[in-house]
């Protein structure tokens, strides 16, 4: 005979199911609350010590002034002491922030997990007693769980609360880049709203008691402008908001490695982009505004949305070295593929991921983040290897590609994915030549996906501390700059010589970083006009002899080049230029400068820091800034901020501050610069090189892959010998 629970009424159990849910619903919520008040509370831990280091060097410069250098020397020697308190605090801070945004994004996951649990609960006894479960008013939940509910709902609520005045700043405020100003409309409802709702209705479904809503139902509101600003004091009703300068966080400039030997073929259905989420903080009234406060430097807060889910295509030197390690540290991306042909790069990659994930998760376990943990190992157990694209497209339908083959093949990868709806990012340069760019924006504009011209320059500390200052009126207007990207060359890998896979040589492959970095600093208003090659050396062979495969072989694409931009604001006709080397024959030019109609920005390493200093025009520094990523970010490398902004861009249904169209334009720079040489080094309009280009294309109407070779040799033509 069965026990006494085999004549219990399938209504008590599956209200005793449902509220066991309910429970770990309760616990789900208290685990993130705690996470958020970690967060907070060493947020204002290294704010305090900030402010306290802050006080201790005016102290001592106080007491230098005034002839008291003991006092200075204790003071600055206390200050040293406390800055390593800070650092400290720092790093628990980065765990923390980490700790917190993993703990939001799971939220609606496993909240939706539970229901699914409490639906299958239904369909179980339904099938047990052969019909629908009655509906009874009696089988609710004791007054215990009631109340548990109620008190970590509330919790949720203060924390919000809590948070709308630090970081809980909806996404749409990003909406419109570059201005503060956002009218939102209807909100949607939040987290725990969405989950009460859906519980609720379950339990009305099946007759049982229904607990007191635990949020109160969303209202109608007349849309309100919202302006974001800084966490500073409003002083008197007529005084101005004015935003607090940011703190630099130090970070080290990566060095890229040599890009992959990988060849594959080149065609999803992907999970729509999300929306951005309607503003989440609290605002307070400021005449007509309604004004958002914020921490300086965190980020605006993101409804959960599913992890953008990614197969990298081609696992060579640059994925393994450069792209891989960012993934583990991007709790919104997943890894859920690795496509080469080769077997021993396939090998490799995995190894390579493996102890990454490994060292990561034993960080992790010593911080007691068990959801870090349990992401992490979940992501490796998950990870498939593939052969080709197209065993990608077919059986892991990611959202998102990320492409880090030779150039040969990036043009069609791209396109294939394209067609195929998934959305792309794809390592510089865009194509092997300008005709096949072209092929690849008519692929974004058919497909209406997302593609990203992978230029991590841009997100470089030195280049976007660059960028902030030159936008902020530091040096006046722009008006030159030298950029400089040199290296001996890379002989240890025969495709970068091979015009075949490159298309190109130094500048294509290493100055394109500087021509992107460029743009980017004069401003993307500006648009490319004039390219010059510049004396005396232009675009050339300067060693044209090189061990390549272990043997003397001769250089059939430029090794040295030195070029002149002039970016143009189509809108005022302003200009900036920009000198640009990218050689593989080591440094002819000037160091990295940036000089305006007021100043100069140099770069300067002193004590094993970066710093921009701004200088005079009598060359008497003024101001010193620390290199930084995004201030109060996490930011291991450029790599990870390019990777880290795609992601973003995919949940936030925006585009890529990069588009194809960046891309295409930067190889139109690099093909109007060979122009150029192969005319004496006589200035060129880039849309004469587009339309020498289009010219050659007509030539071979049905056969683009000739084209392609056709533009590639008549250009490569201004730097060969013989």
């Amino acid at each position: 005979m069965g026990g006494p629970d085999t004549f219990r009424d399938p209504r008590m159990q599956l209200s005793e199911g449902v509220r066991q849910i309910r429970e770990a619903m309760v616990a789900l919520r208290e685990s993130v609350v705690t996470a958020v008040k970690k967060r907070n509370l060493l947020q204002d831990e290294v704010a305090k010590q900030e402010r306290y280091l802050a006080d201790l060097q005016a102290k001592a410069d106080f007491a230098e002034k005034h002839d008291n250098p003991n006092l200075a020397k204790e003071l600055r020697e206390e200050r040293t002491r406390r800055e390593a308190e800070l650092k400290r605090l720092q790093e628990m801070l980065t765990q923390a922030q980490a700790e917190a945004e993993s703990a939001k994004i799971r939220l609606p996951e496993e909240e939706a997990r539970l229901l699914q649990q409490a639906n299958n609960l239904q369909a179980q006894f339904a099938r047990l007693t052969g019909a629908a479960v009655e509906s009874s008013a009696s089988g609710g939940f004791g007054s215990e769980a009631d109340e548990m509910l109620d008190r970590a709902s509330a919790k949720v609520r203060d924390l919000q609360r809590e948070a709308s005045a630090r970081e809980e700043v909806s996404a749409a405020l990003s909406g419109r880049p570059g201005g503060p100003l956002y009218t939102p409309q209807s909100a949607p409802p939040s987290y725990e709203q969405s989950a009460d709702t859906m519980l609720t209705a379950l339990e009305s479904r099946l007759g049982l008691a229904t607990p007191a809503q635990a949020l109160p139902p969303a209202t109608e509101t007349p849309p309100k402008t919202y302006l974001e600003l800084d966490d500073t004091p409003i002083a008197a009703q007529t005084a101005p908001v004015q935003p607090a300068p940011t703190a630099a966080v130090e970070t080290d400039p990566p060095t890229e490695n040599a890009a992959p030997a990988s060849n594959m073929p080149p065609t999803q259905e992907t999970t729509p982009a999300p929306q951005p989420a309607a503003p989440s903080a609290e605002p307070r009234s400021e005449g007509n505004l309604q004004v958002i406060v914020r921490n300086k430097g965190e980020t605006s807060r993101m409804e959960a949305t599913p992890r953008v889910r990614v197969a990298a295509i081609g696992t060579g030197n640059i994925f393994r070295g450069a792209h891989l390690p960012a993934y583990p540290d991007l709790p919104h991306a997943q890894l859920v593929a690795f496509c080469d042909p080769d077997k021993t790069a396939q090998d490799l990659v995995y190894k390579r991921y493996q102890s990454l994930i490994e060292a990561k998760v034993k960080t992790a376990r010593e911080r007691e983040d068990l959801e870090t943990v349990e992401r992490l190992e979940q992501d490796l157990e998950s990870v498939q290897i593939c052969n080709d694209i197209s065993e990608v497209i077919a059986t892991v339908k990611p959202d998102l590609v990320d492409i880090c083959t030779q150039p040969v093949l990036h043009a069609p990868l791209a396109i294939q994915a394209l067609d195929a709806g998934i959305n792309v990012m794809c390592e510089k340069p865009l194509s092997r030549s300008w005709l096949e760019s072209q092929r690849v924006i008519e692929a974004v504009k058919r497909s209406g996906k997302v593609y990203q011209h992978n230029e991590n320059w841009l997100f470089d500390p030195d280049y976007y501390t660059v960028k902030k200052l030159v936008d902020s009126g530091a040096i006046g207007e722009l008006v030159m700059m030298f950029l400089t990207q040199a290296h001996g060359g890379p002989e240890g890998n025969p495709k970068f010589w091979n015009s075949d896979f490159g298309g190109g040589g130094s500048l294509l492959d290493n100055g394109i970083h500087a021509i992107g970095a460029a743009w980017f600093i004069a401003g993307l208003e500006k648009v490319p006009t004039l390219v010059k090659a510049a004396h005396p050396y232009g675009m050339s062979i300067r060693m044209p002899q090189r061990i390549i495969e272990g043997r003397f072989q001769q250089v059939m694409v430029d090794d040295d080049a030195h070029i002149l931009i002039r970016f143009e604001d189509p809108k005022t006709n302003a200009w900036s230029t920009a000198h640009v080397e990218g050689s593989w024959s080591e440094q002819d030019s000037p160091d990295t400068v940036y000089i305006g109609s007021t100043g100069r920005i140099e770069m300067l390493d002193e004590d094993g820091k970066r710093f921009a200093i701004v200088k005079d025009i009598k060359g008497r520094e003024t101001r010193r800034f620390r290199v930084s990523g995004s201030n109060w970010q996490h930011w291991p490398s450029s790599f990870y901020g390019e990777i880290q902004n795609m992601v973003q861009c995919l949940r936030n249904n925006l585009p890529s501050i990069m588009t194809a169209e960046f891309g295409a334009d930067c190889s139109a720079i690099v093909g109007a610069s060979y122009l150029s040489q192969k005319d004496g080094k006589r200035a060129v309009q880039v849309e004469e090189f587009r339309q020498f280009a289009r010219d050659i294309a007509a030539r071979y109407p049905n056969d683009p892959t000739g084209a392609d070779n056709a533009l590639v040799d008549a250009l490569l033509a201004a730097v060969r010998k013989g």
